[in-house]
């Protein structure tokens, strides 16, 4: 969550928002705020899904609930969501993760690793 909100220069109550605005469809951008009024339990799957990525520990829990979100929306999406995509894209959410983590490899790296003195 830090690095997304290092990234997109958001404070942290601002994550999940944001978060989820960057990972819709185009399309579902357009009518998300439609929609969150007339149903407002319709986004919970995908909100659920930034939720746990603020707290994930790891780039592989990461991309196992990732996993886990996608075949959720292929068993039980019905049509807006998985027709339609009607949701946050599975691609952007990797393109999320992949950020997020790389940004913490090369942090963890940088620290495990001092430079030597020359």
């Amino acid at each position: 969550m830090s690095f997304f909100c290092e990234r997109y220069h958001c404070p942290p109550a601002e994550f999940e928002e944001r978060a989820f605005r960057t990972c819709l469809y185009w399309r579902a951008r357009l009518v998300a705020p439609l929609i969150r009024r007339i149903w407002p339990g319709y986004f919970e799957p995908d909100l659920a899904f930034i939720r746990y990525l603020a707290k994930t520990p790891g780039r592989r829990n990461a991309m196992n609930e990732l996993a886990a979100f996608m075949e959720a929306n292929d068993a039980r999406g019905g049509f807006a969501r998985k027709f339609l995509r009607i949701r946050i894209s599975a691609r952007k959410a990797s393109v999320l993760i992949g950020l997020a983590f790389d940004r913490h490899d090369k942090r963890n790296d940088a620290a495990a690793d001092p430079q030597t003195p020359k």
